[in-house]
Formats: C-alpha cells, structure tokens, sequence
C-alpha cells in the first residue's frame, strides 16, 4: 500500500481502506520485497511528502465556478440555486457523517466567497445562506465525531491536547463570551433590537471563531491538514486570477475606480489581499512544487498584487510590506537586505509607486514635496476624518471604560463624542466606523474586553512562531512562516479597520491558527532518536 504522489497530477482522495490509520504517529512505506501491511518508515526528514497534498478535481472546479460566479457577476436565479444548492450539500451532508475530511474541504474553499456568494437561497428562509449551512453540516460532523465507535470511523482519537492550545482555546472562548455579553448589553439597553436579530448578529461576529473550533476539532490527522491547507492556496490562486481580470476591467476606466473585489469594500478587499499573500509566496517558493502548479501560484500572487495595488490602501499596503519583511527576514537574509534596500529606496521616490496608490500617498499630506514623503503639509479629509474618529473613540472609552457603548453602537453616537473645532469643520463624521478595530472594540465593549484581544492578537502570534520552531518538515516549516505574516499583517490592517471579526478577511487566519497548535505534537515523530 503506497500513497498517492503528491508532486504529480492532483488525484481525488484514496479510497478509506488504502489511507493509513490516522492514530499512527509514523508515517507508512512497504518494505522493499514484502507486500500487505506497511512498516514504519524512520527514514526521518528524508520521507517528507513535497509541496502540494492530493486534493480532488471537484476542487478546481468549485474554484472555478466561484471565481466566475463572485468576478463575472455570474448571477444564478432562484430556481437554478435551490436545486443546485440540494445537489450539492446533501451528499456533503452525507459524506461528512462519514468523515470530516469533506466539510473541511468545502469550509476551506468557500471561506473567502462568504459576502461575494452568500447563497441567500432566493430569501427563501431569513438568516439561511451557504455560510449557515455548512456550519450546521460542521455541527453535525461534530457531532458524529464525538459519537463516532467501531472502525468505520477512525477520526475519533487524535494527539493528547498540549498545555498552551488548551490555553489558546480557552482565551478564544473567553473572548467569545465577552463578545457575547456585548451583544447581549446591547440587546437589553435598545429594546427595539429583536432576540432574533441579536443571535443573527451575534454569529455573524462569531463565524471566524467558529472557523477555529470546528477546525480544531475536525483536523485529526497530519494527512487532512495538509489537503486543507493546500485546498486554501489553491482557492487564493483562483482569487488572484480574478484580480487581474478586474484589474484590467478598471484600468480601462477613464475615472478613478478602486477595485472593491469579494470583500465589497477597497479597504477591506486590501487587507484581504495583504493577509493573504504570503500563502501563496510559501507554495511558490515550497519545495516539491511541480512547474505547472508553481506558475499556478506565481499568477494569483501576480493578480493578488496588482489587487492589492487597485484597492489604493495606504495600511493595507504599509502591512504588506512589513509582512514580506519578516518573510525574507526568516527565509533568505540577502533578500531581506533587498527587501530593505528597495523599500527604503521606493519611500523617498514614490513616483515609482502605481498611480492610483501614488496619488493616495500624494494626497495624504497636501502642499509638500510631491515626489518623495519629505516636507511639510496639511492632512487630506480621510486622515483627519480618521484621527477625529479615533478621539471620539477614546472618549467613549474614558465614559463607558468597563462594558463600552454596546455591540454596534459605534456608528449611532460616534457624533456625540468626537470633537467639533476648526480641525474637524467639514468633514463627515455621522454613522461612521471606527477605522481601527482595537478602538472599536475599546468603544464598544469596553477597555478589558480591548485588553483580552490585544492578548489574543500576541498569542496568535506566539502560535504561529511556536509551530515555526518546532517544524522539520519543509511543509510546515513555510506555511507557519506565512501564517505568521498574515498574522501580522492582521495586527497592522487592524489599526485600520475591523478585520479580526470579518470571516471573509480573517477565517483562513483562525483555521490556520487550529491547525499550527497541532504542528509541534505531528513533528515529533521526525525526531531521531540517538544511537546509544
């Protein structure tokens, strides 16, 4: 019994009786001249499996109808979409009882389409869409595993839960828990608010977290994570390839358009773009990868930039490039130098730069020097709006300090607090957001609920550094590497928006984060022991 080749042409899943029981803690090989069960192979690091893991052709094609669907406005009527919707997750329903394997899969490959292909299913049933549904097939594999007894299932027994993911998970709770509390604040305070609107508002906060707890618990073997993971870099390339097509659709617009993409919005489309990049940079550079799956990845990261580049986002750009930084500065110190040698250079010659992004540079700061940041000036509406926004912030902070204003309550007093002198004159300042996520959360529930995400943020981060360590294996090695940027990159987009709460902009980043605690336990068995 041999896997499946992993650097050729992508094959669907083997058969259940030809995968290896995933409670082994060995990886499998035959020994040479014997055949039936196979033998631990303790050759190591040398039996790593190179770049890509299998992953089925539905795959590609999902990915393909997604990016027709959420790039092409490629509308389905209600008609088609029911059907299509029942064809689809009834088997997934059924195969997922099974194994969790599917749904993972499919969470994998629709995360990042969650607002540009909601499946509302005609409105048929409020609140349904493709977002609710595999959640609750999520739940019901949940509930099959922790029920599951006998052979047929074998996903029930995984690695023992080390100390510091059992701290990580009960820190997401926590967080969760005060999320709901807001939520719930809020919902007794402004009685007008429905219960039923306030669940609905309360699992649109908490799908991204969902995301980690059902990945947490579903990815039981080292084999499924790899297909998950390489399932997410597959469905970042597609995205790219639609980034260039509408890339190329605004660059033949005779006035300035910001490229919006599947996240409906420029800035969040940017951080989308930034957050997610360095996935697709790690399997390029991944050893193992065949040519054609190389280029493969090389175009969507091509398109991702040049999306990232039409959104325009000054911070979303910024954290790009503190990403790729800390990705050079772990994987090849001489292009970090040329990293560093490029940026310092761009930053005093930014005529250089894209002209949309350019000319948001420009405009940041008025009456100065126009080809470089030096010199003096006044700043444009956006930044003054953005710095009145956040004063107002913090004096909703010093009023409300411990429980905030409530869940969505930032918007409807922010014009209440910000000041009103010559500095904000003119400027829009009614129902706005905050534009920074620690202010909002500060805002709206409160200055200890802002300490426990700033907590959370730090140890996301030690999560992806922990499995970074711990790594031998090339795989696992480079995307930590890139988990960790992306994590950074959260932490900095975040001082510009609320992306940590968005399941479109954050979902990869907490199911990533699911499957690196489990990294440093599935390492262990490339240790070699010492010959005594």
């Amino acid at each position: 019994m041999t896997e499946p080749s992993v650097s050729g042409d992508l094959p669907a899943w083997p058969p259940r009786d030809q995968v290896p029981h995933p409670t082994e803690s060995t990886p499998f090989r035959e020994e040479p001249g014997k055949t039936g069960s196979p033998q631990p192979d303790s050759s190591g690091p040398d039996s790593f499996e190179p770049g890509l893991s299998p992953v089925p052709w539905q795959v590609y094609a999902i990915g393909f109808l997604m990016l027709l669907v959420a790039f092409f406005d490629v509308g389905l009527p209600r008609f088609v979409l029911l059907p299509l919707s029942l064809v689809i997750f009834l088997p997934l329903i059924s195969k997922s009882l099974q194994s969790p394997l599917p749904i993972l899969v499919a969470l994998a490959a629709y995360i990042p389409y969650s607002k540009a292909v909601a499946g509302n299913m005609g409105g048929a049933v409020t609140g349904l869409n493709f977002t609710t549904t595999l959640t609750l097939i999520a739940l019901m594999s949940v509930q099959a595993v922790s029920k599951s007894r006998g052979p047929d299932f074998k996903f029930r027994i995984s690695e023992p839960i080390a100390p510091f993911e059992q701290f990580f998970r009960r820190l997401v709770i926590f967080f969760c828990l005060l999320g709901a509390f807001s939520v719930l604040h809020t919902d007794i305070i402004f009685d007008q608010w429905s219960v039923f609107t306030a669940i609905l508002d309360y699992k649109r906060w908490i799908d991204p977290f969902l995301i980690f707890f059902f990945f947490s618990y579903l990815v039981r073997t080292e084999r499924d994570a790899r297909i998950v993971v390489s399932v997410m870099a597959i469905t970042l390339a597609f995205i790219g390839l639609g980034s260039i097509w509408q890339h190329h659709v605004i660059s033949g617009y005779h006035h300035r358009v910001r490229l919006k993409g599947i996240a409906g919005q420029a800035n969040q489309m940017g951080a989308f773009y930034a957050n997610y990049i360095f996935i697709l940079l790690g399997f390029f550079l991944m050893k193992g990868v065949r040519t054609k799956f190389r280029l493969f990845f090389a175009i969507g990261m091509w398109g991702c930039f040049l999306g990232l580049m039409a959104t325009e986002s000054r911070g979303d750009v910024l954290a790009l490039l503190v990403g790729v930084l800390i990705f050079f500065f772990f994987r090849n110190k001489g292009l970090f130098l040329v990293m560093v040698a490029l940026i310092a250079f761009l930053s005093v010659n930014i005529q250089y730069l894209p002209q949309g992004l350019r000319s948001r540079i420009q405009h940041t700061v008025t009456n100065r020097d126009p080809d470089g940041l030096s010199g003096g000036g006044k700043l444009d509406a956006s930044a003054r709006t953005r710095l009145a926004l956040w004063a107002g912030a913090m004096n909703m902070m010093q009023d409300h300090p411990f429980i905030g204003v409530g869940y969505k309550m930032f918007h409807e007093l922010i014009y209440d607090y910000v000041p009103h002198d010559d500095t904000t004159a003119g400027l829009s300042l009614r129902k706005r957001d905050a534009h920074n996520a620690y202010f909002l959360i500060g805002a709206e529930m409160g200055i200890p609920t802002l300490m426990v995400f700033i907590l959370l943020l730090l140890n996301m981060l030690r999560v992806t550094f922990r499995a970074y360590r711990a790594s031998i294996d090339p795989f696992w090695k480079t995307v930590s590497l890139a988990a960790m940027c992306a994590v950074l990159s959260l932490m900095m987009t975040n001082l510009f928006g609320s992306r940590v709460i968005s399941l479109v902009l954050a979902g990869y980043i907490w199911g990533l984060l699911a499957i690196l605690l489990k990294v440093p336990a599935w390492q262990k068995k490339y240790q070699v022991e010492p010959v005594r």
